[in-house]
Parts: structure tokens; sequence; C-alpha cells
């Protein structure tokens, strides 16, 4: 159920795909196993996109378009729930960037220190480089 991931995800375009998918699904008394023979997608791989612990691609969001008979509703939610993905995942790596940058600052080694030359490269002379 989606109670599981709602504290990180509720609000989210995710979370509300998620929502609706089990919603749409236990409203038309179809069962996992039902719905993934109807459209070949494994049913663990649909449950886990009811609880939002996947998210799929564009086309077994138009499987389940399809199946449900819901028009472009679950491909446009997924829309929505990519563009939040790719937000979190840009979020992510701006925070790690942030922190190579800090690393590299403490971490890099001073022209002076490095002007020993070797066959594999620079070569710290006092040895504190990392």
């Amino acid at each position: 159920m989606v109670e599981k991931n709602s504290e990180e995800y509720e609000g989210s375009a995710r979370w509300v795909l998620a929502c609706e998918l089990q919603r749409l699904r236990e409203e038309s008394g179809k069962s996992l196993a039902q719905l993934s023979e109807e459209t070949n997608y494994d049913r663990t791989y649909l449950h886990r996109l009811e609880t939002g612990e996947r998210l799929s691609k564009r086309p077994v969001m138009e499987a389940l378009d399809r199946v449900y008979g819901t028009g472009e509703l679950l491909v446009r939610l997924w829309g929505l729930a990519r563009l939040d993905a790719f937000k979190d995942k840009y979020r992510e790596f701006m925070r790690l960037e942030a922190k190579a940058v800090i690393c590299m600052h403490t971490w890099a080694p001073s022209p002076a220190c490095c002007r020993a030359r070797t066959s594999r490269g620079w070569r710290c002379r006092r040895r504190r480089c990392p």
C-alpha cells in the first residue's frame, strides 16, 4: 500500500500516481495477477508501481490506461512523476557536487608540493597529498 512510502512522497506526483493506480485496480475488482495477465507485466512489478517503489516507463502507463479505460490520465500523471524524480536526482547531484568541491579544495595538492613527476603522474614530495 502507498502508506509505506507516504512520509517520503506524500503530495508528490509520484505518490498521486501510486494512489491512483491502486484505486483504479481496486475499483475494477481485479487482482494483481489478473492485471498482470492483461498487461503482460509481472505482478510484483505492478505492485511496486502501486506502492510508489518504482516509476515505470511510458508503455506501462499506456497499457494500464487501455485496461482501465482512463484515456491518457495515467500517462499524464506519469509525466508529472518523472519531472519530480528528475528534480530529486538533480538535487542529489548538486549536493554531491558541492561536497566534491569542498573535498577538492581541502585535499588538492599545491603546485609547489607536487613537482616530482613519475611515470604514473605527479607525486607529492612530502607525501601529504591524497
